[in-house]
């Protein structure tokens, strides 16, 4: 997205958001849809709950829109956590390369239950996959 286009565009109000299947970043959403999916919890502690939600929204056809102008997002910083602490520190535990294990698979899980509307919806399935 042309973030700056985005910004100076008056003619409409609402932008969609192309998504990359593969995010890795920690991606914030709101979703204010009764409806969507719930965090999958074997994903647990810290790291790919988000994730592994937004790419469930993205499978199962979700479209994604940039707030428009005026719009914001607030965001309360905290200190580190002691599960995060654990997540970084991969010599001593094993949640990251856990959660790291589970996530292909988890997507393939979801590629399998939305088989059928993916291709009907113009979606693209994860890396990989046909």
């Amino acid at each position: 997205i042309n973030g700056e286009k985005v910004l100076n565009d008056e003619t409409t109000t609402d932008h969609k958001l192309h998504t990359n299947p593969n995010i890795s970043k920690n991606t914030h959403t709101q979703s204010i849809i009764p409806i969507s999916p719930y965090y999958d919890e074997r994903f647990h502690g810290y790291g790919k709950n988000k994730i592994q939600q937004i790419s469930h929204l993205r499978i199962k056809g979700y479209n994604f829109h940039v707030l428009p102008e005026g719009g914001f997002v607030l965001h309360h910083p905290h200190p580190e956590s002691n599960v995060k602490q654990r997540w970084n520190d991969g010599k001593h535990y094993k949640l990251h390369k856990e959660m790291d294990a589970l996530y292909p698979k988890y997507l393939e899980e979801l590629t399998d239950l939305y088989r059928d509307g993916l291709k009907s919806r113009g979606m693209i399935p994860p890396c990989g996959r046909k």
